[in-house]
C-alpha cells in the first residue's frame, strides 16, 4: 500500500513537473527550434533562426541567431512569459532586467515602459501596440500587430523601432533607427522548424 501511495505521489510530481516545463510560445511570435525567417534588407538578405533552447540568465530560453551571407552576426536569447515576450540578452550579454518587446495579450493601445542595461548601455523608452496593414515580399497582411517604441533611447541616443507581427508567422517587418543606423527588414520567406 505504501509503495502504491509512493508511486502515485511520484507520478503526480512528474506530471506537475512536466506541465511546468512545457514550452511557452505565442502565435504572434512562434518560437520553435528550426523556425527561420528570411528578410530582404538593403544590400541582400538576413536570416533569423531559432537555433536551440538553452538556459540563459537562469531561465529556459530560445537562442535566435542572425546571419548574413551564411555567417552568424549576432544572437539573442528570448523567453515567453505569461505577460509577454522578453529579450533576456544579446550576443551573450545579459539584459538587466529583461526587455519586454511584445505584450501578451497584444491589446491595441496598450503601453509599457522599459528601462534596462545591457553591458553598461542603457535602454529606456515606451512601447505601444497598434494595428496596421502591412505589405512585404511574402504578402499583404490586414491589421498586423504593430509594436512601436517611442521616446526611446539606447546608450543615450534617440532611437525608434517599429515591429509588425502576424499570427503564426512572427515578425514580418522591422524598421529601426538605432545608434546612427537605419534599416528596414521585410519578410521574404518563413520556414517552420521540424
Amino acid at each position: 500500500m505504501k509503495r502504491i501511495l509512493g508511486l502515485s505521489l511520484l507520478a503526480l510530481f512528474l506530471a506537475a513537473h512536466t506541465s511546468m516545463a512545457q514550452e511557452k510560445t505565442t502565435p504572434l511570435y512562434p518560437l520553435k527550434v528550426g523556425n527561420k525567417w528570411t528578410y530582404k534588407v538593403s544590400g541582400g538578405t538576413i536570416e533569423v533562426k531559432v537555433e536551440k533552447k538553452e538556459k540563459f540568465a537562469e531561465e529556459d530560453s530560445y537562442k535566435l541567431e542572425t546571419s548574413a551571407a551564411g555567417k552568424v552576426s549576432g544572437s539573442e536569447n528570448v523567453v515567453v512569459r505569461d505577460d509577454g515576450v522578453f529579450r533576456l540578452g544579446v550576443n551573450g550579454m545579459k539584459s538587466d532586467p529583461a526587455v519586454k518587446f511584445l505584450a501578451i495579450p497584444a491589446t491595441k493601445n496598450y503601453k509599457w515602459d522599459v528601462k534596462a542595461k545591457v553591458d553598461k548601455q542603457e535602454i529606456e523608452g515606451t512601447y505601444v501596440i497598434k494595428t496596421e496593414d502591412v505589405t512585404v515580399p511574402l504578402g499583404t497582411y490586414k491589421e498586423a500587430t504593430l509594436v512601436e517604441a517611442t521616446n526611446f533611447k539606447v546608450a543615450g541616443m534617440d532611437s525608434t523601432i517599429k515591429c509588425w507581427f502576424v499570427k503564426d508567422i512572427g515578425i514580418v517587418k522591422l524598421e529601426f533607427k538605432l545608434m546612427g543606423q537605419e534599416a528596414t527588414f521585410e519578410l521574404e520567406k518563413f520556414e517552420q522548424g521540424k
